[in-house]
């Protein structure tokens, strides 16, 4: 390549970079105005808020990470403290550098593209990614998505340029590299790349000494890590971190598959495995001994849901963000439903090809078999979708190449094959069924909402954002009617505002729909208090402190009351 061309393209690949970086750090801007944003990292409910507490225990002098076993995989704790190290408490920084780092990833497309590939697919590859929206969306969103998705990209970028070259030394980085996804999120990488290494280089001795090399930087950076949980664990474990409890989510017979559901069947299956990978994989193969036709559905409409384009939430929803906040997600950007239907024709026509992208298909393979084997999540999915784009740049790629020539028989049938696959693939909020009816925005994304709304007016004291927390509740009943939480919220809204009765009512049926909820006793009780009727504030008080014997707050809200009778 001659340097002026040389020049053209590495200006093209920085704007491209550059456009990436600029959409997301404008959808960061966007989305620091809204309240959930930061509501999600401040509730205990969410894994934002257990990242980002640890990430504050890490930076606060504890870089041991504490005397126990790590809980999750350490290393997005030890990212987040490092940044609130280097630029203080700020997740303004920790979105803008995970929205660096996935602007990376775009480059990294083009060149794995390139080398697979060609240079017109490699630009079609980094186009998408660069505009691809879940990814814009997670980078703004304190979870391990963006900092895996980047990782794994790096890795496969990284084994690519050891095959080239003639050094056991360049197999170093890419084992640690490695290391470091394990240590974000541990994934079943290792024993495939390890065939690919010893297959596709020649003699065998220098397959098994490049291969040695990869370990050792794997064991650099896991080793410690491996150490220090066995020592936390009184020499009792080897393990990167104590968490089990996802894979029974997705794995009782009963379940969605995608939702997350802590059924009895869940609580029996986690017991009888009791924190070993041993006993759950035993426990595992003996339920589908005796459940076969059960996890036969399951695992077809798992398989379903991963390839389909609903982009299923879990604590954070794609869906909710990009109805209710003006943003640029709501620009004609590039989605699951097109980048996996262009992906796995893309990947049907790679095999065609004399040369075989034998590493793309083992990552594209094991990174969608390890979600399918645990539950399906957009956040989960996100790190395969680079892979799925490099096909999808393929099959664009062979279209118009086609065309271009005369070929039109064989580009009019793989055009045709994508429009079928795109309207096949179209988002499944029913599961395949498994429900009768869905919306992609849950009635409780919407009750966090209305909370965040509600957090918000008690900083702000403008009433617009109890108007818009009502309208989240309104819509929530409506979705879901026996649920007792937007009676809850509501019921809220009305006493801020002052609406006593109507927030009695709410809490009336906030009850209806769950009958021994103490703190909804309470609250009731806090609200005849309000209304200055002491007796009946006493009575729920009572009832409260009936049902939680022993509760402090009740028992002063039960002395403070029986002052005014």
């Amino acid at each position: 390549m001659n340097t002026g061309i040389k020049k053209k393209h590495i200006s093209f690949i920085f704007l491209i970079f550059l456009a990436a970086l600029l959409i997301r750090s404008a959808y960061i801007f966007q989305i620091l105005q809204f309240p959930l944003t930061e509501f999600l990292v401040k509730s205990s409910t969410f894994d934002q808020h257990s990242f980002d507490i640890r990430a504050l225990y890490i930076f606060s002098g504890n870089w041991f990470g504490g005397s126990e076993v790590f809980g999750k995989e350490p290393l997005y704790s030890y990212f987040l403290a490092l940044i609130y190290r280097l630029f203080g408490y700020n997740h303004f920084a920790v979105y803008f550098i995970q929205a660096i780092l996935t602007s990376l990833s775009v480059v990294l497309v083009y060149k794995i593209s390139k080398h697979i590939f060609n240079n017109t697919v490699g630009y079609i590859a980094a186009f998408i990614l660069a505009f691809y929206s879940v990814s814009i969306f997670y980078d703004a969103i304190l979870l391990r998505a963006s900092l895996i998705t980047f990782l794994n990209t790096l890795l496969f970028y990284l084994i690519l340029k050891a095959q080239e070259k003639n050094s056991l030394s360049a197999w170093l980085v890419p084992g640690m590299i490695l290391a470091l996804s394990v240590l974000t999120r541990q994934n079943m990488l290792f024993p495939f790349i390890a065939f690919f290494i010893l297959i596709t280089n020649r003699p065998l001795k220098v397959a098994v000494s490049r291969l040695a090399v990869f370990i050792i930087g794997m064991l650099i950076l896991l080793f410690p890590v491996l150490a220090r949980n066995y020592i936390a664990s009184e020499h009792q474990r080897i393990a990167i971190s104590s968490e089990m409890n996802a894979f029974w989510v997705g794995n009782t017979y009963n379940a969605s598959g995608v939702d997350l559901a802590w059924s009895s069947e869940y609580h029996r299956l986690e017991r009888e495995s009791s924190g070993s990978p041993k006993k759950m994989l035993g426990v595992f193969l003996r339920e589908v001994k005796e459940r076969p036709r059960d996890y036969l559905a399951l695992y077809t409409r798992k398989i379903w849901m991963f390839f389909n384009g609903y982009e299923p939430p879990s604590n954070t929803n794609y869906y909710l963000y990009n109805e209710e906040f003006p943003s640029v997600l709501r620009w004609p950007l590039f989605n699951f439903q097109l980048v996996s239907g262009l992906g796995i024709l893309g990947v049907f026509l790679s095999l065609s090809r004399r040369k075989k992208p034998l590493l793309a298909y083992i990552f594209i393979g094991i990174l969608s078999v390890s979600v399918i084997l645990f539950h399906i999540q957009s956040r989960f999915r996100l790190p395969s979708v680079p892979f799925f784009i490099i096909f999808a740049s393929y099959a664009v790629y062979s279209i118009f190449d086609g065309f271009r020539s005369r070929r039109f028989f064989k580009s009019t049938s793989i055009l045709i094959m994508v429009i079928f696959l795109c309207m096949i693939l179209k988002p499944d909020v029913t599961y395949a069924g498994f429900k009768h009816e869905g919306e992609k925005i849950r009635y409780f994304d919407r009750t966090n909402l209305a909370v965040s709304y509600i957090v918000g007016y008690a900083i702000r004291k403008d009433k617009k954002d109890l108007l818009k927390a009502l309208r989240q509740c309104n819509i929530a009943i409506e979705q879901e009617k026996s649920a007792y939480l937007p009676y809850d919220i509501r019921g809220r809204i009305y006493l801020l505002e002052g609406r006593y009765v109507d927030s009695i009512s709410n809490y009336k049926m906030a009850l209806v729909y769950h009958k021994r909820n103490a703190f909804l006793y309470n609250k009731l009780a806090g609200v005849y208090f309000e209304k200055r009727d002491y007796y009946k504030a006493f009575m729920y008080t009572k009832r409260a402190l009936h049902l939680s014997p022993g509760n402090k707050a009740f028992e002063n809200n039960l002395a403070l009351t029986s002052q005014f009778l």
